[in-house]
Order: structure tokens, then C-alpha cells, then sequence
């Protein structure tokens, strides 16, 4: 396991979140419940700070209390950061939907555009649009900071970077869409990002903009190194702020539910929607992963057999830093494809009640495939321990 020491672990010397919203200027916002003594980054990595984040009654925007400074953010995306390595089939799964997603997003593409993707990660997006054939007259570059230099490329129509848009894109030029997956909510200063967004567009280009719903409370809010989550209401406010106009927004379906897309124009007017109205259940959501350890401990007492996990992944992880109890209790981590399980312990690749037999397994899968992971143990003739259903999404 790896800490990753940011800043201090209680909220002495610690900056303080502006008294204002910056989504909508109100300045009573709800103190939601802190999970535990630290928190984890969504790579995998702990943080040696608690959770501690506050939601605006107003638009629904959530940020830190005690936001991270630059150096503590440039600390968490160092050469350490481990996410744009990813390269397996769940990344490709993802980078696929991803592609779907934005070509939906696009209606009827002219031909030849150029399409920017920034924070683009492994380039798994890119890569899957690449070998779509509405997309073949495409030129696509993505770039990222964590980039891995073995995933780097100049090839064809496709061109992966390493670095910063404002420097490393120079003399790139202008692209018709720029595109950023989840990022902006890593990011210090949301509208500063969207300002960014607008000087890579063309002037008649767009912009499309994916991060975590605030529709409905569920894993997202439990990364440190998200910063924000941003309801449409405040999404608004920040491309107002930043000379966008937000001209729609959609929550996206399975298996990319949990995510919404934004697409901007560059006109200065007002934006025009509505959007979704934000959850309130984000305390519900905390408060169970605040208590999750002694519902996991129960549970697995009833059963009185040495404790496995199915699952070796981000929700393993999650479960490492917020039920740390329960995880010292896994002896190994099984798993379809155990050459992709994150370090979190023994990974052994699942075969059926010859992996199951003598032991309780716990579901340490996404809440969204939870039940088909259940139904499937216990198919094979093991014991599983679902998640409560308060975090079932």
C-alpha cells in the first residue's frame, strides 16, 4: 500500500474553502459526513488526509473543505500517478463506450475534423474512435500530463502527447472539438479549465465535457483528487465564467451511468437548460461508507469461514482505505483476468467452487454489477457479501 502524504492529516494550517459557492455564490453550505481518518486517490493510492467536503443547497456543487494547494495537486500528479497506465480489457471497454458516447454527443460529424482530447489518459478513447468508420477521415491527438512514454504517438491520424495543452500543443492550431473525460473535476480551478477548453477551439468548433452525475450519490464523491462535483447548474456558472455556452447536457447510460456529458459552444450568451436537479443523498451515501466496516465485520462473522474478495480493481481499493478492518481480513482477491488486478493483494484468477469452496466471498466489484457478481458466486455454490444497498450505485 502506498500513502501519499498531502498536507496534514487534521484541519490545522490547512486552507480553507471560500465562504461562497463558487458555483452560485451561496454561502451555506452542508457539511457532509467524513468516511474516516484518510481517503484515497483514484488511482489507488491513500492519502493521509480525511474526506472532509461540503455541498451548496443551491446549485448541488460539492468541494473540499480544505482544498489542496498546487503543490499538493502537482504532488498527486507526478510520474506517480498510475491511471494512464492502465491498459487492459476494462480500459478498452471504457475507452469504447467513451467513443460511442462522443460520436452520440456529435450527431452527424462533417469529415476531416480535428478532435482534441484533453486528459486523455491511456488514449483508450482516442484508439477506439480511431477504428470507427464515421470516424475515418478524423485527425485525433490526445494529450495528458501522466501520460506513459510507452503509450506516446505520432502515427497516421492519431497523436498521443505527454504534457500540458498550454505548452506542449504549440503550433498545433485550433481544433473543431476539443473533448476533456473526466478531468475537470481534478482540476483546482473548473472555469480556469473551461477557459482553456475555448482557446484550443476553432471558432466555430465545440467543446464536450464529461465527468461524474450528481443525479445520484456514488463513487466519485469518494476520491480525494476529485475536487469538484459538478452539477449542471454549476457547470453553467463556470462556462459562464468562462465565456462558453453550456448548449446541453444528458446523463449517460450504462455502462456509462453514473457520468454526465456537457457540450459547449463558444457564443458568449447565456446558457439555455435546465439540466437535472442534484441529488441530495450525498450524506446518506457517506454516512454508509462511514459504517460500512461493521456492516462488512457482521456479515462476515455470521459466516465464521476465512474471508476472499472477488475483485481486485478501484472498488478493492475503495475498500482498502474506507473499511480497512474488513480488507485485513481478505486473504486473496479472485478475479477473471488476474494479470489486471491493481496491487492490492494475492490476485487468483476464478475458477468456479474451486476457488470458492471454505471460504465467504465479498463482492468487491463496481455497485452497478454487484447483483450479476452475487448471483454468479453463488451459482458456482460459494457464499457472497454484497455491499448495502445505500451505495448500490
Amino acid at each position: 500500500m502506498t500513502m501519499t502524504p498531502i498536507g496534514r492529516g487534521d484541519a490545522d494550517g490547512l486552507p480553507r474553502a471560500s465562504e461562497s459557492c463558487p458555483g452560485c455564490g451561496r454561502s451555506d453550505a452542508v457539511s457532509l459526513p467524513i468516511p474516516g481518518e484518510r481517503s484515497m486517490l483514484s488511482d489507488g493510492r491513500i492519502v493521509a488526509r480525511p474526506l472532509d467536503k461540503l455541498r451548496c443547497p443551491g446549485c448541488g456543487l460539492i468541494r473540499h473543505r480544505h482544498p489542496p494547494d498546487a503543490a499538493e495537486i502537482s504532488a498527486i500528479y507526478s510520474g506517480a500517478y498510475g491511471l494512464p497506465a492502465l491498459t487492459g480489457t476494462g480500459e478498452q471497454f471504457r475507452g469504447k463506450a467513451y467513443a460511442s458516447a462522443i460520436l452520440d454527443a456529435l450527431g452527424k460529424p462533417a469529415p476531416d475534423l480535428r478532435i482534441l482530447d484533453v486528459g486523455c489518459g491511456s488514449g483508450a478513447m482516442l484508439r477506439a474512435l480511431s477504428e470507427r468508420p464515421e470516424a475515418g477521415s478524423f485527425q485525433l491527438t490526445g494529450i495528458d500530463p501522466a501520460l506513459p512514454a510507452a503509450l506516446a504517438q505520432a502515427d497516421g491520424r492519431l497523436t498521443l502527447l505527454r504534457g500540458f495543452p498550454d505548452s506542449a500543443l504549440a503550433g498545433h492550431g485550433r481544433f473543431d472539438v476539443v473533448i476533456s473525460i473526466n478531468t475537470i473535476e481534478h482540476t483546482s480551478d473548473p472555469p480556469a479549465f473551461l477557459s482553456t477548453l475555448k482557446a484550443l477551439m476553432a471558432p466555430e468548433g465545440v467543446a464536450i465535457v464529461v465527468c461524474p452525475t450528481t443525479e445520484f450519490a456514488n463513487d466519485e464523491l469518494l476520491f480525494f483528487d476529485h475536487f469538484w462535483s459538478i452539477s449542471p447548474a454549476a457547470m453553467a456558472g463556470f462556462a459562464a465564467s468562462a465565456g462558453l455556452r453550456l448548449i446541453s447536457r444528458a446523463g449517460l447510460a450504462a455502462p456509462l451511468a453514473g457520468f454526465q456529458l456537457f457540450r459547449f459552444s463558444g457564443e458568449k450568451s447565456a446558457s439555455a437548460i435546465a439540466g437535472e436537479q442534484p441529488s441530495s443523498d450525498a450524506i446518506a451515501y457517506l454516512t454508509a461508507w462511514k459504517e460500512l466496516d461493521v456492516f462488512l465485520e457482521r456479515q462476515i462473522a455470521e459466516v465464521n469461514k476465512p474471508a476472499q474478495a472477488f475483485g481486485a480493481g478501484q472498488m478493492a481499493a475503495l475498500l482498502r482505505a474506507y473499511a480497512p478492518r474488513t480488507f485485513a481480513r481478505l486473504k486473496r482477491f479472485l478475479l477473471d483476468h488476474p494479470e489486471e488486478a491493481w496491487p492490492v493483494g494475492p490476485a487468483v484468477r476464478y475458477d468456479g467452487q474451486n476457488t470458492l469452496d471454505g471460504c465467504v466471498t465479498l463482492v468487491a466489484v463496481h455497485p452497478s454489477a454487484q447483483d450479476v457478481v452475487a448471483a454468479r458466486i453463488r451459482g458456482d455454490g460459494g457464499m457472497a457479501v454484497t455491499l448495502p444497498s445505500t451505495i448500490q450505485h
